[in-house]
């Protein structure tokens, strides 16, 4: 059977000293190990991947387990896990979708151990005003409440 704790070791004692860092590695029931890597400069390339993953076949022995290897960096329609992902994307707007099933595109202002700190524009009705007006809100957002959330993709 393959071991996760000896993967993730492994990696994570490949990659120390740089600004890389595991998000997720899993393994499915049919041995396809996914290992899905990050960094605080949002560069990791195919070398990288490829590395990686020459690192991991080394210390496993196909003789024992026949496996499938994919080393991915996350992408950007992949949802943010770690909180490590929340802090290096600060500053960027953000598609959150609660666990109620609401949609908010709003943007990331900090991180807190149990949330996040967000701010958007909603209209509301303002006293003495025949329209709707637009304001600014700031709220804290428990990670008990999110269902996901992603970088929201902008071509401006």
């Amino acid at each position: 059977m393959i071991d996760i704790e000896k993967i993730k070791k492994t990696v994570e004692q490949k990659i120390e000293g740089s600004d890389k860092f595991i998000v997720d590695i899993n393994i499915s029931v049919d041995s396809k190990i996914s290992i899905i890597l990050d960094s605080d400069s949002g560069k990791i390339n195919i070398d990288d991947c490829a590395e990686i993953s020459r690192t991991v076949e080394n210390v496993l022995n196909r003789d024992d387990e026949d496996f499938e290897l994919e080393v991915a960096s996350a992408g950007l329609s992949s949802p943010l896990k770690m909180l490590r992902q929340y802090q290096k994307n600060i500053n960027r707007d953000i598609d959150i979708v609660f666990t109620d099933g609401r949609k908010l595109t709003a943007k990331l202002i900090g991180t807190a151990n149990n949330g996040i700190n967000i701010e958007y524009e909603e209209k509301v009705i303002v006293e003495n005003k025949k329209r709707k007006q637009i304001i600014t809100k700031n709220e804290t957002v428990t990670f008990d409440r999110i269902k996901s959330v992603k970088v929201a993709v902008s071509f401006k």
